[in-house]
Formats: C-alpha cells, sequence, structure tokens
C-alpha cells in the first residue's frame, strides 16, 4: 500500500471517530441491530472484480474476515455483463446484498462501474493495482472493506491536507442523458475554457446536509469534465460547530431566542479556530485560482486567502435563509452576528445566495450580488432510480432503525407521507405532528384509511440540534393527543445510506416541507422529480420550486388545518392525485440539477479569471452563462 493510501486511512479514521462523537444516536440504534434474521434482510457483502488468463476471477465476503473465491471461464462471454450476472445471481440465490466491488485498472471496459452503481446499486471502487500487478482478488478485498465502517457505511476520505476524496461513481453520458443538450454542450464548453486553471471549495463537513451532498455531486461532474477540481473541509471542533449553529446559523435564520446572542469570548474562539485552519490550508490557498467559500463557518479564512494569494478570486456562497431585515438593524442579534462575519466577507468578490432578496442583507453592495440556487444530483443515492427489489431491502434497513428505538415497523398495507429534512429548529416538525393529528381526525371520522407518517433524516457533524430536537420529538409524541397513535409515526435519524431516503421519497404517497424558515431545501425538487405531489410553507426557496396547485400546494407559515385538507384531497381524490403526480414528474425544474450547478461555477470562475466585468445586481448565475452563450454564438 501508498504512503499515500495510508494517509488517507489515517484521516478517514479521524473523521469517523468525529461523526461518531456526534451522531451517537444513530450510530448505536445502527449498531445494535435487530437480528438480521427477523426481517430477512440480506446480508451485507463485499467483492472484488478481476480478469486473469481469460477468466473471470472474483472474491466476495462480509464484513468478517472470511473470503470466498470464485473463478469463471469468459470465453466468448462480455466480461462487464458476466460480472453483472454473477453478482445478482449471488446476491439473490444467497440473500446477499453487495456493498461495494473492487476493480482492478483495465480489466473491464470504463463504463462497468456505471453499471454496478447504476443497475446492480454497488459503489464501484477501482484498485490500485493494474492487470500487472499480482494483487489478488482477496487483497483487493481488504482494500474495499478498509472504506466502510462496521455498519457497511461509506467513510468518507481525506487526504493530509483535509480533501475531500470524491466517489467515482458514474460516466459523463450518465449526466448527458439527465439535462437537456443545450445545458450539456454549454457545461462542456465552458469545462474547455477553464482548462489549465484550479477550483477549490472549502466548507465545514464532507457528510450530513445539503451543502456536502451538493459538492460531492458536483466535484464528481467537474472531474468527468476534465475540470482541476477540489474540496476541502475544515478541523472539526464541537464547540466551535456549537457556536456556528446555535449563535450564528439560527440567530441569522430567526429561529433561536431572542436573548441568543455571539459572545466577545466565542468570537475570539471562533478566529482562533480560523487561523489554525488557515495554516493547515495555507498550500490549498497558494495554488487555487479561484476559490468558494460556503455558509459562515469558513469565512474566517478570507483574509487569510487574500494574503497568501492576492490574485485569487474569491466567492462567498450563501446557503442559509439570513434574515436579512435584522441582520441590518442595530441592537438585533442577528446584527451583531452578520457584523462579525461581514468584516470576512465583504473581502470576497461576490456574495451568492440562493434567489431570494430577503436573504441579502442590505450593506451587501447589489453589484456584487448574484444568485445561485441549491441544486440536487440526478445519479446520486439519493436520486438515481431503483428497483423495486433494491427498495424492498431498503425499507427492511428503515424499518430495523425503527425496531431498535423501540418503534414498530412501516406498515406495508397502508400509505404513509413523509417529510425528509434534518432535525433542526426551523423545520417546522412540531407542525407536521400537528397537521397529521388534523387529518387523522378527519379520516377517521368518515372511516377512511389512515396513513402513517415518516420523519427522518441524516445528522452532521457541526450540526449540534440534531440529537436534542429528536429527543423533543420522542417526547411529544408521548403526551396527549399523539400518545394514542404513536405508533403511527415514525421518526428516525438516519445512518448516511442515502438510498434510504431516495426509497422513502419513491414509496411515499405525499411529501411536506413545513420548514417555518428555508433557504432553499432541494429536497422537494427531489420529491417532485419522483412524481411526488409536496405541500410545503410558502417560505425560502421552497416556492421557487412548486407550482402551486399543478405540482403541490403552498401554504401560509402556521396554517395545519390547510396543510391537512390538502394531504386529505390527495389522499381521497385519485384522479387529483394523478393529475399532480404527473405534473410534479414532468415540470419538476431542471435548473435545480449538478449540470446547471456546474455551468454557474464555471461560468463565473472563467469571467473572473479573464477580468471579465460581471454584473451583479440580484441576477441568476445561469442566465448570465447562457446570455454570454448566446453572444458568443451569434
Amino acid at each position: 500500500m501508498t504512503n499515500t493510501t495510508t494517509e488517507v486511512l489515517m484521516n478517514e479514521e479521524e473523521i469517523t471517530n468525529t461523526l461518531q462523537e456526534n451522531n451517537d444516536v444513530v450510530q448505536e440504534e445502527y449498531t445494535q441491530a435487530t437480528p438480521i434474521e427477523e426481517l430477512n434482510i440480506p446480508t451485507a457483502s463485499y467483492a472484488s472484480l478481476q480478469i486473469q488468463n481469460g477468466h473471470l476471477r472474483i472474491a466476495e465476503g462480509d464484513t468478517g474476515h472470511a473470503v470466498i473465491s470464485y473463478e469463471k471461464a469468459l470465453l466468448d462471454a462480455d466480461p462487464n455483463e458476466a460480472a453483472l450476472t454473477w453478482l445478482k445471481q449471488n446476491a439473490d440465490e444467497r440473500n446477499l446484498q453487495f456493498i461495494a466491488a473492487s476493480l482492478r485498472q483495465d480489466d473491464f471496459s470504463a463504463d462497468l462501474g456505471a453499471k454496478l452503481w447504476m443497475q446492480a446499486d454497488i459503489v464501484p471502487l477501482k484498485g490500485q493495482a493494474t492487470a500487472n500487478e499480482q494483487l489478488t482478488a482477496e487483497e483487493m478485498i481488504q482494500e474495499v472493506r478498509q472504506q466502510f465502517d462496521q455498519n457497511d457505511l461509506v467513510q468518507v476520505p481525506l487526504t493530509a491536507e483535509r480533501e475531500v476524496v470524491v466517489s467515482e461513481l458514474v460516466t459523463l453520458e450518465d449526466y448527458r442523458s439527465a439535462v437537456t443538450s443545450e445545458d450539456f454542450e454549454l457545461v462542456t464548453q465552458l469545462a474547455k475554457k477553464f482548462e489549465g486553471k484550479k477550483l477549490v471549495f472549502i466548507n465545514a463537513t464532507p457528510q450530513g446536509g445539503g451543502v456536502a451532498l451538493m459538492r460531492h455531486a458536483l466535484i464528481r461532474l467537474l472531474r468527468l469534465l476534465g475540470v482541476d477540481a477540489h474540496w476541502h473541509i475544515l478541523l472539526p471542533k464541537k464547540e466551535i460547530f456549537d457556536i456556528t449553529k446555535t449563535k450564528i446559523h439560527n440567530v441569522l435564520q430567526n429561529v433561536a431566542s431572542p436573548s441568543t446572542r455571539l459572545t466577545d469570548e466565542e468570537k475570539q474562539l471562533y478566529l482562533a479556530w480560523s487561523k489554525e485552519n488557515a495554516q493547515q490550508l495555507d498550500p490549498v490557498f497558494r495554488t487555487a485560482d479561484v476559490i468558494v467559500i460556503d455558509d459562515p463557518q469558513p469565512a474566517g479564512l478570507i483574509p487569510y486567502i487574500r494574503e497568501a494569494n492576492p490574485d485569487c478570486k474569491l466567492l462567498y456562497r450563501s446557503h442559509i435563509q439570513i434574515v436579512a431585515e435584522l441582520a441590518t438593524r442595530e441592537g438585533t442579534p442577528q446584527h451583531t452576528t452578520w457584523s462579525f462575519l461581514w468584516d470576512f466577507i465583504r473581502q470576497a468578490d461576490f456574495f451568492i445566495s440562493h434567489p431570494m432578496k430577503m436573504f441579502v442583507p442590505d450593506d451587501v453592495p447589489a453589484e456584487k450580488v448574484l444568485y445561485m440556487p441549491a441544486t440536487t444530483d440526478p445519479v446520486d443515492g439519493l436520486n438515481k432510480p431503483l428497483s423495486e427489489q433494491q427498495m424492498d431491502t431498503y425499507i427492511k434497513h428503515f424499518n430495523r432503525i425503527l425496531e431498535n428505538e423501540g418503534q414498530t415497523p412501516l406498515d406495508s398495507q397502508r400509505p404513509y407521507i413523509v417529510q425528509i429534512a434534518r432535525f433542526d429548529p426551523s423545520k417546522g416538525i412540531p407542525d407536521v405532528l400537528d397537521a397529521y393529528r388534523q387529518l387523522r381526525s378527519k379520516l377517521e371520522a368518515e372511516q377512511k384509511t389512515v396513513p402513517q407518517l415518516v420523519i427522518a433524516g441524516n445528522g452532521s457533524i457541526d450540526d449540534p440540534d440534531g440529537v436534542p430536537v429528536y429527543s423533543l420529538i420522542k417526547r411529544t409524541l408521548q403526551t396527549e393527543p399523539y400518545v394514542h397513535f404513536a405508533d403511527d409515526i415514525k421518526v428516525a435519524r438516519l445512518p448516511h445510506r442515502d438510498q434510504i431516503l431516495n426509497t422513502l421519497l419513491r414509496r411515499s404517497a405525499v411529501v411536506l416541507q413545513l420548514s417555518i424558515k428555508e433557504g432553499f431545501e432541494v429536497k422537494v425538487t427531489e420529491a417532485l422529480l419522483k412524481g411526488k405531489p409536496v405541500v410545503a410553507y410558502r417560505v425560502g426557496g421552497i416556492p421557487l420550486q412548486i407550482q402551486d396547485q399543478i405540482t403541490g400546494y403552498l401554504v401560509e407559515t402556521g396554517n395545519t388545518p390547510q396543510v391537512a385538507q390538502h394531504i386529505y384531497n390527495l389522499l381521497t381524490d385519485e384522479m387529483l392525485y394523478n393529475s399532480m403526480s404527473t405534473a410534479a414528474a414532468t415540470l419538476a425544474n431542471r435548473d435545480y440539477l449538478t449540470v446547471s450547478n456546474a455551468i454557474c461555477w464555471l461560468h463565473l470562475a472563467t469571467e473572473l479569471l479573464a477580468n471579465e466585468e460581471i454584473e451583479g445586481n440580484y441576477q441568476w448565475v445561469k442566465a448570465l452563462a447562457q446570455q454570454n452563450a448566446e453572444e458568443l454564438a451569434a
């Protein structure tokens, strides 16, 4: 094993420890598992694949140490198809779920990895060895196992410079088929234009939450396009994440207590942490041409970047709903927090916000403001197509989590409605419960089928609210009136296996998103793409995603009776439901996909490096990119 690989594994262990410290509830639920036999959950297994002397050699093993090897003469068979057929047959016959498979370089055609991921739901991993090296299939199995933890969940690898090592899952053709030909041609042209330059993203965490999901997808696509793109994360520190979440994020969104204020001592802690991170990332600063700072956590790095590399172009991306009116009103907690951050952010070349003017404080110069929506990835675990058999397996995983928490499993004979979101004070979960209570009452009075309710989401290492909010919900379900039907309400903080969330959305009847404060919440688009009507509050960027009364319903914040009525109508009027479901899948905005996100970043990067004048004034970046492309074509 090379020294580079050793460095990655050491950093994997570091981040795994941090994730476990901050997500104890999730890990305990998943580790103390209900015996697999009770739910008939397929046994997790790993594989390595290689071609040797005209034979397909496969090693297969579970999370223990036993490895079984197989060999099959290929004769005239296609190696890719032979490998896929073997994996599927063995999974079906032996009730296995292959989590990942290692492929020796040059043994198979380039698209086998994408087929493993898109068809067989297996993570493809490129082995370190080539066909000329005598690394056995059994040794390759060990490489695979090292990238997953004891719960068969992927560990996000980091290099010594805290760069996130992003999985290679698909081919460029998989993205081409998911977008318009115009968008694909534009992103390809921009990638060529950026050739020879380096683009860097910096945020707090490699896993959990929308920013990390977007960065995994974006870096994967940019690398396929040949772009020199990198993503680095900050040193994890719990006391700092407590500050950035409760005293910065929650305060700026105005979901914290009015007495919550950022203290001078907390500011000093943030500054010291920023300096520590700047020292760690200094080599990255010096070699980058464009750096994107995601959200307040790394904002303190901006002065250090300016000092290390004055020619570097700097973009600040705000992903949260800043209550701008309060942020610029002197004397408010929001003003205290924003003023502290603005001293750093003002040094960036542009301030990029979700497309809502109310999210941008007045002291940000209009000429510096650009709009960019959150996006989701059509081929990641959250959105890729899943077979009925694959979804059955993920429902079993979900039920195991419920049972280990003392909850009853989902009743497969009854529908359920779902809200997928982090356990955060801004996500409106009390309103979800209240709307469900009213819906039940109405359906029971008419002796109609009562659906179940699922409230689920992932945790994150920079999210200290997760456990307290989760615990509060569980206590609420022990009180009147919820105690009488608590068994029908499934509440789960989930491990980072995106296909569980994908399945929960695909199998649901109706999706809720009752956030009371929200930046964009791209889970809305993910639900629409799957043909699910969404009932949501009219806050933040949510109205940009739903066509009211066509693909879903927009409701004023707090109006839970109307939420309940809309769900009732969808559940009891088949013609209405089918019409809205078809519209949701057909009309979901493709501008909220990864290719559009790549267009935006590459357009900004290439224009800035060419010293072209970019007019801000609250314009959408993609519209500027399309306008520029049309002008060049003319």
